[in-house]
């Protein structure tokens, strides 16, 4: 174009507000999501513990029962009652892995074993 010719000009022009609404309104749900996803974990891992520490209790408490010379019928009364106590101690142990897993902190360690 030389000095003086009238250009050509175009323009085009488009209206993004509702994309960066969904935008933002997507990244505040995700941050909603984590928030809840940490106070869930938090609360599994709390309670587990709080859970776990009076069954260690009772299932040692348990043990010295079962040795102090009961009858064959509480005898087998305390084993079922201990027997329920350590399947709850597994479940709330494994509440207790999946929470770690969750928060990244779940360490595995290496053994050696033989079977057969």
């Amino acid at each position: 174009m030389a000095a003086g010719d009238p250009g050509l000009l175009a323009c085009t022009v488009r209206d993004i507000t509702r994309r960066k609404q969904s935008e933002q309104a997507l990244r505040e749900a995700k941050e909603a999501a984590e928030r809840i996803s940490r106070a869930r974990m938090a609360f599994l891992t709390f309670m587990s513990h709080e859970i776990r520490t009076p069954l260690n209790g009772i299932i040692g408490m348990l043990d010295l029962l079962r040795e102090s010379g009961l009858t064959s019928e509480q005898a087998e009364l305390a084993e079922i009652v201990a027997n329920n106590g350590n399947t709850l101690l597994k479940i709330v142990n494994d509440v207790l892995d999946l929470s770690r897993i969750e928060a990244g902190r779940m360490e595995l360690e290496q053994e050696l074993f033989f079977a057969g």
